[in-house]
């Protein structure tokens, strides 16, 4: 029986001589779906410019190390002499200071004096030693004047304490306090004792006596002289119920009494006032 024609293409066809049915050229389908792959995207950075990171590092110190510093080397030097460049600079300044702003009158005595202050200016200076009798006084003038190199006035009021000891000619050898004094670049004065009120007769004797001794003394060595005693004599109301320590109104005449002597003198200060 011959073939039968039609209009199909016949695919199959026989290579061999087994007579085997031949594939088709195109590829295999699989029956299993393949999974479709996923496109990749690539997703476009913008570009940083890198910048350089910072040194964040910790810095650490011996906060001990200059106690292991060898003192003699050139930093230790250097830093030493630096330290004494400004202590020196800054003395150098305190002390011009203290030359155009210190005290041109210096009051130095025993507490007598101690409350005077109140009654002058702030070019006074009052230096009270309470319990300081002459020899006391004595061994500190010089130094004390020395770290008031403004003054320009000196009054010294002592002597009233040592009369208790009753010892003049010991007294009156203390008072080698106007041979130092006199030497000083500075004008002195000598502020005589006051009276005591109802504190017997012997004592009122011998300030008495001093007081006289003071006058004629300063007078042969020219020393200046403030004589207390006089104004102050048989004034009750100047002193209080101790009949030896001067109350308020005996303070301010005290005070008014050396003013006006240093006012006197041609060498005081004009600036001096009350």
């Amino acid at each position: 029986m011959g073939r039968r024609l039609t209009g199909r293409t016949q695919h199959l066809e026989t290579r061999d001589d087994t007579e085997w049915p031949a594939l088709p050229s195109h590829r295999r389908v699989s029956s299993t779906p393949v999974p479709r792959r996923k496109q990749l995207w690539n997703v476009a950075k913008t570009k940083r410019k890198s910048k350089p990171t910072k040194d964040t590092g910790i810095l650490l110190e011996n906060r001990f190390a200059p106690l292991l510093q060898d003192p003699d080397s050139p930093k230790e030097r250097s830093s030493s002499s630096t330290g004494e460049r400004y202590e020196a600079k800054s003395y150098t300044k305190r002390l011009q200071k203290e030359l155009t702003t210190g005290p041109q009158t210096l009051i130095v005595g025993d507490g007598a004096v101690n409350k005077t202050k109140h009654f002058f200016s702030k070019n006074t200076k009052v230096l009270c030693f309470t319990n300081d009798m002459v020899s006391d006084i004595s061994e500190k003038i010089l130094e004390i004047t020395a770290e008031h190199p403004t003054v320009k006035s000196l009054v010294i009021h002592t002597g009233a304490l040592d009369v208790v000891q009753q010892q003049s000619e010991v007294l009156k050898r203390d008072f080698n306090l106007l041979n130092k004094v006199r030497c000083l670049n500075t004008e002195v004065f000598i502020s005589g004792p006051l009276p005591t009120v109802r504190r017997g007769d012997e004592r009122f004797s011998r300030l008495l006596m001093l007081n006289r001794w003071l006058k004629d003394t300063c007078a042969a060595q020219s020393v200046n002289f403030i004589d207390n005693f006089n104004i102050f004599w048989e004034r009750r109301h100047l002193f209080e119920a101790d009949g030896f320590c001067l109350n308020k109104s005996g303070v301010q005449l005290l005070s008014y009494n050396i003013f006006d002597f240093l006012r006197r003198s041609p060498a005081a200060p004009a600036k001096d006032k009350r």
